[in-house]
């Protein structure tokens, strides 16, 4: 959410590329309704057409 990527994360955790992946999915990403709103905002302006 702070805008590090996982290889990021990974390096300062030690924890495996996976390992950070699982974690974010199972309890960070899924509880942030912000991060689901962004991504339909990125895609509405992705496919909108122009007027």
């Amino acid at each position: 959410m702070a805008g590090a990527s996982v290889p990021e994360i990974a390096t300062l955790t030690g924890h495996s590329l996976r390992d950070v992946r699982t974690i974010l999915d199972s309890h960070y990403l899924a509880r942030d309704p912000t991060l689901g709103e962004a991504a339909t905002r990125k895609l509405e302006k992705r496919t909108s057409f122009p007027d």
